[in-house]
């Protein structure tokens, strides 16, 4: 599954993060990081996106393509790594690409690392650092070599039942991306 992602995602307005350590710190955790980012999204004419990640003296480009019209649960995703803080070079760089500056977050994540999946609540706010909103994600590791997509699927669904006692279901799994939620039209 090299370059694929696959993930849940789902609103967590009404779940504290209080509420979250009591679930998922009964569940078998290898790593836990508290990790900030500012993450600046650039559109082109498509209506395609680059996100440029900032944090802790690096970079990271990220390109995703959906694999289904209908969510985001499965998509086609690249990192490149970059040094340092470089916002006008990479809006330099994307704009000689068609690229425009669109919005900016922060974003701070409370990222929880099981054998198999990422569990991660995390809170979004805009560049003045008030709050927007607050999601809960459940990611396949992607560092792992699955043997199929379905197996990472079944790990997600695995969690996802785990996490139920916090409302986090089938039916409350997000469609769109944070790209789609945040963007400028």
């Amino acid at each position: 599954m090299h370059f694929k992602e696959i993930e849940t995602k789902y609103d967590a307005g009404n779940i504290t993060v209080d509420e979250f350590h009591e679930v998922v710190k009964k569940l078998p955790i290898r790593k836990h990081l508290l990790v900030s980012s500012f993450d600046d999204y650039f559109t082109n004419s498509k209506g395609e996106f680059v996100r440029y990640r900032q944090h802790t003296g690096r970079g990271e480009l990220t390109i995703k393509k959906k694999t289904s019209s209908s969510n985001n649960n499965q998509r086609t995703e690249v990192n490149l790594e970059t040094s340092g803080d470089n916002l006008e070079a990479v809006d330099a760089f994307l704009g000689l690409q068609g690229y425009k500056y669109n919005f900016g977050i922060y974003k701070t994540c409370d990222i929880f690392w099981t054998e198999k999946v990422d569990l991660v609540y995390y809170v979004v706010y805009d560049k003045n650092f008030t709050e927007l909103r607050r999601f809960i994600e459940i990611e396949a590791d992607e560092t792992l070599d699955w043997e199929s997509e379905e197996e990472a699927w079944d790990e997600i669904l695995k969690y996802e039942k785990m996490l139920e006692p916090l409302g986090i279901t089938p039916q409350h799994r997000l469609r769109k991306s944070l790209f789609e939620v945040f963007k400028s039209d």
